[in-house]
């Protein structure tokens, strides 16, 4: 499941970077466009990243919090198109695509999510939480990485760590552009972004849209369609921002996504000699994702503090048909609907004041959330021979949940020289769960699935303190210390098991981190070593035929390793970032029937990850940037007998730029490595999602 491939494309591509030098041999006259656009096009401001991952304004290397900053500059030199991509920057996070545009997995310090359990990390866009993590970064100002849990501030979603991503904001002059791509697989990438005042200094407008079209690098191994996993994508964001004030302002943001997948076949057996050609369904199925949202957010600023009040409404409608028996015959197919519908209102009033030793912050947060899911499996294998038709089965499930909670975290500052902070949070949940099952033939009865409907409702609550500790001795050396509680909440099974709760998942973490600054300000290295213990923990058992899985609380774990980041300006035009992971997460106590998972390693969990990137500017607008991202081996099924070996993809850009526009040569996975994402067990065999191959582009961005 590991290899790699040298291939014609790659070796010009390394021509390529070796010769560009050679061809840009003239000096750069001092002042010239090209050599303002460099400067401006900085991907790594040293000097010190604002951050607002505490839900205030703060220095990045003051906080004790590990954290990874991702700013706008840094997304465009690596060519980072989506959240899958952020691994490429940031260390000891996993993300994978099931391809659908429904459900993205990830995983931080061996926390991870699953096929149908709550996500382990937050995932807010302008501090509004996404249920998903499949978000295109188009007009993005910077994208921050938190890792280990953020329970106080964020609540149940943040067990693992958060991503907050916060988009542009309209300013003072116009900034347009337009950006199109080409690539591999007949892929066609397009984004526009207007930005600008409409009334000066009162009110002003933000707008960005993208557009995806690729057939899909997959290809069917019975009819040789290569087209499988094709898609068609549609990103939206429109932003309103009014400060008829210096001291209120207003953003009311609506943002839509229309994600399609005509053919929706992802799966192949990982035995396959070329996995993404090895497609072997009878059913090609497809796959939709409609998202819109509504927030509105206000900041008011008052004798020395603020008052954050942020509105949301959210609709998603999600369907998917599939064949679930992955073989070339018509035996199992599986239909899935969703509708997820949630208002959310938080209001934090903070301390305003940076002279202050004191900084405190109270938060009130209130959701309502109805999620209604329509399971549809059809069993022709059944009455096959027979001249019979198949039987379905039909599982409908309804989950209101309605949550409130109450948080407050308060910082001193003793003689400039230690910052204790002390955090709590607590967290309710109210939820109400129907469902109706109903058979669609005589003989599902005799295997179980007769009718049945019923309800039940649960309340799941959690208190989650935090604590700190930072030292600033020296201006460029911070330690820091600290201790948060994490939590998962609980939920009912709506398909297998149906109607069944499992309780919440908790975690404690312990950090001890180190954050210095070096050289003026042109190095950073930030290191941190952590420990976490698992209670109750969340697993996903597959049924005894391995077609379908529910959660049950089965596993005590913990999790322990180690964090190093490095940014740097090299020298003029030249800037790194490295960063690199450990992390030995196993269960400590894991039984389910006759067989013990206990010492093995947690599931989807990479034992480390490496991750270099570097882009140079030559003289006369000429820039290359080259990276490298490297996974450890990764654990499929709790008995360890199923992984991904290690494995490393690389990638490099080339581009002129100017004032006006960029152009750029692009390359992903540059030397064709083969590798699963992601894969499940079904049937006694093992299928996987295979990982995008070498991809070819160019690409054209206007600014004006």
């Amino acid at each position: 499941m590991s290899g790699k491939k040298w291939s014609v494309w790659g070796v010009a591509l390394l021509w390529a970077l070796c010769v560009l030098p050679l061809a840009n041999a003239r000096a750069e006259q001092p002042g010239s466009s090209q050599s303002k656009k460099q400067a401006e096009s900085s991907g790594y401001d040293l000097e010190g990243l604002t951050v607002t991952a505490e839900k205030r304004e703060s220095s990045a290397q003051d906080i004790p919090v590990s954290v990874s900053v991702v700013n706008h500059a840094s997304i465009v030199d690596n060519g980072l198109k989506n959240t899958v991509d952020l691994m490429d920057l940031v260390p000891n996070l996993y993300i994978t695509d099931a391809g659908s545009g429904m459900v993205t997995y990830a995983s931080m310090r061996g926390i991870t999510g699953g096929m149908i359990q709550l996500p382990a990390i937050g995932f807010y866009v302008d501090d509004i939480y996404y249920p998903t993590l499949k978000y295109n970064l188009v007009d993005i100002e910077r994208i921050e990485v938190l890792r280990g849990p953020q329970g106080t501030l964020y609540g149940r979603g943040a067990e693992a760590g958060v991503i907050n991503i916060i988009t542009r904001k309209p300013g003072d002059e116009w900034r347009n552009s337009l950006r199109a791509e080409v690539s591999s697989f007949d892929t066609y990438d397009v984004a526009g972004k207007i930005s600008g005042p409409l009334v000066k200094n009162k009110l002003g407008l933000s707008a960005a849209l993208h557009y995806l079209d690729t057939r899909g690098y997959l290809e069917s191994k019975i009819d040789d369609a290569d087209d499988l996993g094709s898609q068609e994508n549609l990103d939206g964001r429109i932003c309103l921002r009014f400060t008829p004030t210096d001291r209120l302002e207003m953003d009311l943001t609506y943002a839509l996504m229309r994600y399609k997948q005509p053919k929706y076949a992802p799966f192949s057996l990982l035995d396959s000699d070329d996995p993404r050609k090895s497609i072997t369904v009878d059913y090609e199925g497809d796959a939709k994702n409609d998202t819109d949202s509504l927030a509105l957010r206000a900041d008011y600023r008052f004798n020395k503090m603020r008052l954050v009040s942020i509105t949301s409404a959210r609709k998603d409608e999600l369907s998917a048909n599939n064949d679930v028996d992955f073989t070339a015959f018509d035996l199992m197919r599986l239909n899935i609907d969703r509708d997820l519908e949630n208002v959310s209102q938080e209001l934090r009033l903070l301390s305003d004041d940076a002279g202050s030793p004191w900084q405190w912050l109270l938060g009130l947060f209130a959701l309502s959330e109805k999620d209604k899911r329509n399971y549809k499996t059809w069993m022709n294998f059944m009455n096959m021979g027979m001249g019979m038709p198949g039987e379905y089965l039909r599982q409908d499930s309804e989950t209101q949940t309605t949550a409130l909670a109450g948080f407050g975290q308060v910082s001193y500052t003793f003689d400039n020289l230690l910052t204790a902070t002390l955090g709590l949070r607590y967290d309710r949940e109210d939820k109400d769960f129907d469902y109706n099952q109903s058979p669609g033939g005589p003989t599902l009865g005799f295997m179980g699935y007769g009718p049945e409907q019923g309800d039940n409702s649960d309340t799941f609550d959690a208190w989650l303190p935090k604590a700190s500790v930072s030292l600033h001795l020296f201006e460029n050396l911070t330690p820091y210390a600290s201790v948060s509680r994490g939590f998962r909440s609980g939920g009912f099974n709506d398909k297998e098991d149906l109607g069944t709760s499992y309780k919440p998942e908790f975690t404690w973490n312990y950090e001890l981190g180190l954050k210095s600054s070096w050289l003026g300000g042109r190095l950073k290295v930030n290191t941190a070593l952590f420990y976490i213990d698992w209670s109750d923990m969340q697993v996903e058992v597959s049924t005894l035929d391995g077609a379908s899985v529910y959660i049950d609380n089965a596993a005590k774990a913990s999790s322990q390793g180690a964090e190093l980041e490095i940014t740097a300006i090299l020298a003029q035009g030249l800037e790194l970032v490295a960063g690199a992971s450990y992390t030995d997460a196993a269960y400590d106590d894991y039984q389910t029937g006759t067989e013990s998972f206990g010492g093995n390693k947690v599931i989807d969990s990479p034992e480390y990850t490496l991750n270099l990137a570097a882009t140079y500017r030559f003289g006369g607008g000429f820039s290359v940037n080259a990276g490298y991202r490297h996974f450890g081996k990764i654990y499929f099924d709790p008995a360890n007998t199923t992984a991904q070996d290690n494995y490393g993809l690389a990638r490099l850009k080339l581009g002129y730029e100017s004032d006006t526009f960029d152009l750029y040569l692009f390359s992903r996975n540059l030397f064709d490595t083969d590798y699963f994402t992601r894969a499940f067990g079904s049937g006694g065999a093992w299928y996987g999602r295979a990982g995008a191959p070498l991809t070819i582009g160019a690409g054209l961005s206007i600014r004006f």
